[in-house]
């Protein structure tokens, strides 16, 4: 008898949680909009197309902070549109090295090595939908575009490049050599997972693919990536 009641009072526990927390809810929000602030760290990477520098091609991936806001628009309890702004910091170090013809009988090497920073302004609008785990655990997965804004770009060393084919000879004519400028203007994809818990507090990764070309010298290609690492109050 005993071990029947308990049974009992276990799958009336169970039912009711079921009840309280569907997964996928197509109710009417509690709410039109939601407000959040978020802070993050990021890994970013800035590339150079492969075929500019002939031996060495390296971009490491650097730290920086993202600092932002977002606003939810609720159209049902699963689903919303979420545009943000957030002011953001990237950095990475690099290592380049183009193969120099001195003369028909010497062959060396331009070797580069420095660090990149910007400083620029993000405005994500991402679709998003939510899942409850739980009463006080929700699943979130958004996917959106975005476009960023340079505040301020700078390479602490005059990266140079050689214009053309390379090898080049003679390789100190002035002709052959350009200074690699950064775009000020991106715009991507942003993607990324999450939870809030206790309807308030978030916690979040997301990835940024920049879709172009990030210097203003086209043949230089490369893109802007990132990795970010988020936590945020939901007011």
């Amino acid at each position: 008898m005993t071990n029947r009641f308990l049974l009992s009072c276990s799958l009336a526990a169970l039912a009711s949680t079921a009840m309280a927390a569907d997964f996928f809810s197509t109710a009417e929000p509690a709410s039109l909009f939601d407000i959040a602030v978020r802070f993050g760290l990021n890994t970013s990477n800035r590339t150079i197309a492969k075929k500019t520098f002939d031996n060495w091609n390296c971009n490491s991936w650097g730290t920086g902070i993202d600092l932002g806001a977002t606003a939810d628009i609720n159209f049902r309890d699963w689903f919303s549109v979420q545009p943000g702004f957030f002011f953001q910091s990237r950095s990475g170090n690099y290592a380049y090295s183009t193969t120099i013809i001195e003369s028909e009988d010497v062959i060396s090497s331009l070797d580069q090595f420095g660090h990149i920073r910007s400083y620029n302004f993000t405005i994500p609008v991402l679709a998003a939908a939510h899942f409850n785990l739980t009463d006080d655990v929700r699943w979130n997965v958004e996917f959106g575009p975005y476009i960023q804004f340079g505040l301020h770009n700078s390479i602490d060393k005059n990266l140079l490049f050689l214009d053309g084919n390379i090898p080049h000879f003679p390789y100190e004519s002035p002709d052959q050599w350009e200074h690699a400028k950064m775009r000020s203007f991106d715009f991507g994809f942003k993607f990324g997972t999450g939870l809030t818990i206790l309807k308030h507090y978030d916690v979040a990764v997301h990835y940024e693919a920049g879709a172009l070309d990030v210097w203003k010298i086209s043949k230089l290609g490369g893109r802007n990536k990132a990795w970010i690492f988020s936590v945020g109050y939901k007011f």
